[in-house]
């Protein structure tokens, strides 16, 4: 036994002589190469932290002994000179890094020698990208930064996905620009003006003014300027026209100083709404025959020696389309039976809008704070449809036609206050916080409806000829306070009351006309006066645990609500009063300085909306009534999430993990009763004791540098569950048959991105995925197709200032049994462009898009039973002429 145990001894022994070797080298002067006596060297591990410790003796030279293989940075400091850092690779042999020269800080004024940056770093649950650490093209702006950072996509349109999640906030230096349009930041803030990128899961506003926790988490970015970029005016103008007519201009313009910041913008179209006209990543259908018109400002500043912050912004839209579409949809029956509804229609739109958003940020000494919040809107809409449907049976045979011809006015109006008080009680973290809000809104319309139903099998018709004058309004005002302290250094909690009373009503007049068109008579069946009010009282409490490694946070809120429902025109007087709660729980635990993980919980109820109570309800048209449920009870939601989030601080990898799942107890759904002979459907809800209904879904992505770091690879993948029910009655048995669907899919694909001024840039991509159905009402149709896209976008760098870009894009969805034919789907687009002027501020171009004319305009959707395809009025193919030019003064340029 003592041999074996010797044997022992001396293999781990030999391993140690092994794997342990030294690190050795020499510190010197980058001026004259004299030595730096007792320069302080450390070795970091891939968590930044220090695993090794030596100083340099009287010659510079140091020796770090017994260092087991891995990677590290190393890091060399000497006083009044620059701090050295370098990642090395330890392996089974002694590494001799020979001379490493650093610079004193008197000689850094002239001449800055960066040896290694870390571009990625995670502080706590936050990511923070070092913006100088990805390259981009010269005057790009931080779409263009943000689409290079590893774990964010930017789409076309300018949605930004963040480590699988969708970004819901962009922020600038902590504030919202041009807050009703947060794409507005993205697409016209300088790259080059940007110090670091932030990325976090913020509460919700409500959350974040009351200081309860409610569960919801935004992804959000945050943009920190640098320093010498918060001073300085920038903008862009930019004009298209080209071929049948079309045309687009564009102007935005800033002005930044230390606490003032002022921009405009302004648009003006006939391509679409997206703000995106001309971008050669979109395919940039333009859907109908729109006219689009927006202005926008935004202002802030701080007064009263920053006492007082103001936030404001104003938007004006003016926009029209005339749009037709053609579908085929095809609904499954209980009784075995696929019923073919054909449908075309025509629309107009016209509608516009003026917004307001302001927000008062008041320091009122050391220990109070006052935050107001003002909203207000105004719009006026006018639409025309007119439209012509027909439904057979599986045979062939016509079952109903339905014709409508409808035109809508209507004016809107809203505003909301919102008032947030904070003080602080002492210095020990007592605190009291109140919020007191006011949401009001009131519309009027004026609606005029030609309808006629013919019933083939019956062999009748009915024809509604109808004015419909509607009345909205709601008012809801609510209150909150809460009383916050700390019971010890980690440990702190709140405690609140909150009263709400909602009030609101919708009436609606339906009045036949005569032969003449003159209002006559009420019709009841599509009129109603309906007024609901309710109260809430509730308690909160929130207790939270903050350790440098571990936060914990929950947070509970029960409810006392009366409400009532009243409509005179049916004789309904509902009322209840019930007690409702809701749970949070979310733990977030740093495993390291480079791993995060976090777990969260929600439980709440979905509680039965009067309109789903209410048992006789306002037709909508003769083949579809609502029936109310005055027995329905509660459902409960439960809801789990997890992120584990890594990254290597040495290698520039980041992998990313998310998982959600949520099942509902006692879930409501949806009944119908669809009448075999007529097509009449009579739709309700009721709640399924013995089942439950779920999702789940799982994403994943990694990132990591190649090629000298010079190109960002990305995987990601997703899974994606989710099991409903309906009900749908079987007219030969006159029984509910429950209908279950159960819908899986899946995807993964690769990225791989470039942005370089010199040679060529690129951005590509591929995805392949599967999509699964089961259907239990008809088993048959259940089927698994394949789904596949690639993306490719490629700009080439001439000489002379020319550039050369294409954009390619295929997608693939596969043959389903309904629709046997798969649908494929591709275009290209290309421009041409030439920078002018010596700071290149000035870009010509010429575009071309769809360029081979084979944009497929086919889409397909699905629901519990309904599967729809459809075409609508489209131009792909055209091919734009532009000038666009930059123009800046100091922003994000060093002063000499």
């Amino acid at each position: 036994m003592k041999r074996i145990s010797a044997l022992f001894i001396f293999l781990f022994l030999g391993h140690l002589a092994i794997s342990q070797v030294s690190v050795a080298g020499k510190i010197a002067d980058q001026a004259d190469d004299g030595p730096l006596a007792n320069a302080s060297i450390v070795l970091l591990d891939q968590d930044s932290i220090m695993k090794y410790f030596v100083r340099a003796d009287e010659n510079g030279k140091f020796q770090l002994k017994n260092v087991i293989t891995g990677s590290y940075l190393l890091l060399v400091s000497y006083p009044k000179f620059e701090v050295y850092s370098q990642p090395i690779v330890v392996e089974n042999e002694d590494l001799n890094l020979e001379s490493i020269k650093i610079s004193s800080q008197a000689n850094l004024i002239e001449e800055v020698i960066v040896k290694q940056k870390l571009p990625i770093t995670l502080k706590g649950d936050t990511i923070e990208y070092d913006a100088g650490s990805f390259e981009t093209e010269k005057n790009a702006k931080l779409e263009d930064l943000l689409r290079r950072l590893p774990g964010l996509t930017v789409s076309a349109d300018g949605a930004i996905t963040a480590q699988g999640k969708s970004v819901s906030k962009v922020l600038i230096d902590g504030e919202e620009f041009f807050g009703y349009d947060p794409k507005i930041a993205i697409r016209n803030v300088r790259a080059d003006a940007v110090d670091k990128v932030q990325v976090y899961e913020r509460r919700s506003e409500q959350s974040e003014l009351t200081g309860i926790d409610d569960g919801v988490r935004l992804q959000t970015v945050n943009v920190v300027l640098k320093e010498e970029a918060r001073e300085g005016v920038f903008g862009n103008l930019e004009a298209l026209y080209g071929t049948d007519n079309l045309y687009a201009g564009n102007l935005f313009a800033a002005k930044f100083n230390r606490t003032e910041r002022m921009g405009v913008t302004a648009n003006t179209n006939n391509m679409g709404a997206s703000g995106r006209e001309g971008n050669l990543r979109m395919n940039n259908q333009i859907q109908g025959e729109p006219v689009f018109t927006s202005i926008g400002a935004n202002y802030e500043n701080q007064f009263f020696d920053r006492k007082l912050n103001v936030n404001a912004n104003y938007n004006l839209n003016d926009n029209s389309n005339r749009n037709e579409r053609d579908s085929f949809n095809k609904q499954i029956q209980s009784n075995g039976e696929v019923r073919e509804t054909t449908r075309t229609s025509r629309s107009m739109s016209n509608n516009q809008s003026h917004g307001v958003r302001s927000q008062f940020r008041i320091r009122i000494d050391s220990t109070q704070n006052m935050d107001v919040r003002i909203n207000a809107g105004l719009s006026q809409q006018e639409s025309g449809n007119s439209s012509n449907s027909k439904t057979r049976g599986e045979g062939g045979n016509d079952i109903n036609e339905f014709e409508s011809d409808q035109n809508t006015k209507t004016d809107s109006r809203s505003n909301d206050i919102r008032l947030n008080y904070r003080k602080r009680l002492n210095k020990k973290g007592a605190s009291l916080n109140v919020h007191v809000s006011n949401d009001y809104s009131k519309s009027d319309s004026e609606n005029r409806t030609d309808e006629t139903t013919t019933q083939f099998i019956e062999n009748t018709e009915t024809n509604i000829d109808q004015r419909r004058l509607g009345d909205n309004f709601s008012n809801n005002f609510s209150a909150e306070a809460n009383f916050g302290n700390r019971l010890s250094q980690q440990i702190n909690y709140s405690l609140g009351y909150s009263f709400s009373n909602s009030n609101r009503k919708n009436f609606l007049d339906a009045f036949d006309l005569d032969a003449n068109g003159t209002p006559s008579e009420l019709d009841l069946n599509y009129s109603q006066r309906q007024h609901d009010f309710s109260t809430n009282q509730g308690i909160n409490a929130t207790m939270n645990f903050n350790h440098e490694l571990l936060n914990i946070n929950v947070s509970n809120k029960t409810l006392y609500k009366n409400q009532n429902l009243e409509d005179s025109y049916r004789d309904v007087d509902l009322s209840r009063s019930f007690w409702d709660n809701s749970f949070n729980m979310d733990i977030n635990y740093r495993l390291s300085s480079r791993k995060n993980l976090r777990v969260s919980y929600q439980n709440s109820n979905t509680i039965p909306s009067f309109e789903q109570l209410q048992p006789t309800q306002p037709r909508r048209n003769e083949l579809f009534i609502p029936i109310g449920n005055p027995d329905l009870e509660r459902a409960t939601n439960n809801n789990f999430r997890l992120n584990y989030n890594t990254i290597s601080l040495l290698k520039g990898t980041n992998l990313n993990l998310n998982g959600d799942i949520g099942f509902v107890v006692n879930p409501i759904i949806n009944q119908l009763q669809i009448d075999r002979e007529t097509n009449v459907t009579r739709s309700s809800y009721v709640n399924i004791s013995d089942k439950s209904t779920w999702r789940a879904s799982m994403n994943g992505n990694f990132n990591k540098p190649m090629f000298n770091k010079q190109v960002q690879f990305n995987i990601f993948s997703s899974l994606n569950y989710q099991n409903s029910f309906s009900f749908i009655e079987n007219s030969e048995s006159m029984s509910f048959e429950l209908n279950n669907l159960q819908n899986t899919n899946g995807n993964i694909g690769i990225g791989v991105n470039e942005q370089n001024a010199k040679g060529f840039d690129f951005e590509v991509n591929a995805r392949i995925g599967a999509n699964n159905q089961l259907n239990s009402l008809r088993s048959d149709l259940n089927y698994t197709n394949m789904t596949g896209s690639s993306a490719g976008y490629i700009k080439y760098f001439f000489p002379w200032k020319f550039q050369a870009t294409t954009n390619v894009n295929y997608s693939y969805e596969g043959p389903t049994k309904l629709y046997p034919q798969s649908i494929h789907q591709f275009y290209a687009n290309v421009e041409l462009s030439k920078k002018l002027l010596k700071n290149e501020s000035l870009i010509a171009s010429v575009k071309a898009f769809d360029i081979f004319n084979t944009f497929n305009n086919v889409n397909r959707s699905i629901s519990d039973t309904d599967f729809t395809e459809s075409r609508q009025l489209i131009l792909t193919q055209y091919v734009l002429v532009g000038l666009k030019w930059d123009f800046n003064k100091n922003l994000g340029k060093k002063n000499d």
